[in-house]
């Protein structure tokens, strides 16, 4: 190879590497040591700009661990496992920040998010179906736990302004029973198929407890409370009329 062969082969080896230089230029910047906003100084330092940002293996390159990305509705990292499925995936996506934690089928287990200020926690069973809720409602940020069946709910347990609140629903999401707590009064109320209430027991009776045995029509049948001269019984028909009661007269 002559002079003038080795010159221009340089020469192109040169071209190329410019070019190759400024594809990367595209993507890393160098920044010269400066000072920052505060007027401290700021060391030298690289930035990387692009949509996709990949970590490999250390061993095998061919298998990614992390992949960064940057899409039109938000940012995504995942953190995958040694089968190269996401385990632990972190996004803000529409503005709404989550974090979830998949199993090896590549199914929710949990989540972490934020949506419309109400931050939640979720756990998740056989399927990815939903078991356990955590929430803090709105603006009043009271508390609520969810239980759930394959997905189904079954308990709910929530704060309230007035106190708490506890009800045990079925698939249909209407409450079977309902436990009420509050300043002056608690109350368990059982509720029939049709959602009318069936039975209550509650603690603001004249003086003492009550209990209510209504009948399918959600009206009271029986009576069992209270009062300052005694305990005592009404039972009533189907108009909510008294057809008896025990004791039969009450002395002074």
């Amino acid at each position: 190879m002559n002079t003038e062969t080795e010159i221009e082969t340089l020469k192109k080896e040169v071209a190329r590497l410019r070019q190759e230089m400024d594809e990367y230029r595209q993507f890393i910047h160098y920044h010269p040591p400066s000072e920052d906003d505060d007027g401290q100084p700021s060391a030298a330092h690289l930035s990387i700009r692009c949509s996709i940002f990949s970590l490999f293996h250390p061993s095998d390159t061919s298998r990614s661990q992390v992949n960064i990305i940057g899409g039109k509705t938000g940012a995504f990292i995942c953190v995958m496992g040694k089968d190269e499925k996401t385990r632990v995936l972190m996004q803000v996506d529409n503005d709404v920040p989550e974090l979830s934690i998949f199993d090896g089928k590549n199914q929710y287990k949990a989540c972490l998010r934020v949506e419309k200020d109400e931050p939640s926690f979720e756990l998740y069973g056989q399927e990815g179906k939903l078991a356990v809720q955590l929430k803090a409602l709105g603006e009043t940020g009271l508390g609520q736990v969810g239980v759930c069946a394959a997905g189904n709910p079954r308990a709910v347990m929530k704060a309230t302004e007035p106190g708490a609140a506890i009800s045990v629903v079925h698939d249909d999401g209407h409450a079977r029973v309902t436990m009420v707590s509050e300043l002056n009064n608690g109350e368990i109320l059982a509720v029939t198929p049709d959602m009318k209430i069936g039975v209550k027991i509650a603690a603001n009776a004249m003086d003492g407890g009550l209990i209510t045995v209504n009948r399918a029509n959600g009206k009271a049948g029986v009576i069992l409370s209270n009062t300052a001269l005694g305990g005592t019984v009404i039972v009533q028909d189907q108009h909510a009329k008294i057809t008896g009661h025990l004791p039969m007269a009450l002395e002074e």
